[in-house]
């Protein structure tokens, strides 16, 4: 074989390699940026999602406190987001928040609570459910990070 065409065949072939792996990089790279910015998105709407369940909760759980009657209407946008966190979160965090919103609920329909009450139910923490979800949905989070 002549000396010039081994050349220029060698010189193809390096070129076409090249051009292979700067589109491989290329590509893996824009895969990678697209999968982290979806992560990202996905990761800031549950953590809007489970804000605003958790600011329901808190108003709900100070009615429940001082009232004797459920207020269905204000149920109405607590159930709302909790069928949004169903339909996006694993279980532990759907779990935490039916717990919950039931804990609220079943506290609304008991008697009113004194001040002395209201206070004793603060400092047991097995009556703290909306930290409890606040800690799997930050282990979720947390997880989505990683990922």
């Amino acid at each position: 074989m002549d000396q010039a065409y081994l050349s220029t065949i060698s010189a193809l072939a390096g070129t076409i390699i090249g051009g292979a792996t700067s589109f491989a990089t290329t590509w893996m790279t824009t895969t990678s940026q697209a999968h982290a910015a979806r992560l990202a998105s996905e990761r800031n709407k549950r953590e809007e999602l489970y804000g605003r369940f958790m600011d329901e909760l808190a108003v709900l759980y100070a009615n429940a406190l001082a009232s004797e009657t459920v207020d269905y209407a204000k149920l109405t946008n607590s159930f709302s987001l909790r069928g949004r966190i169903t339909l996006t979160s694993t279980k532990p965090v759907v779990d935490g928040a039916d717990r919950a919103l039931k804990f609220v609920v079943d506290l609304a329909m008991g008697p009113a609570r004194s001040a002395e009450e209201m206070r004793h139910m603060m400092d047991d923490g097995s009556v703290d459910v909306i930290t409890e979800f606040a800690r799997v949905s930050r282990e979720e989070l947390q997880e989505l990070r990683v990922a």
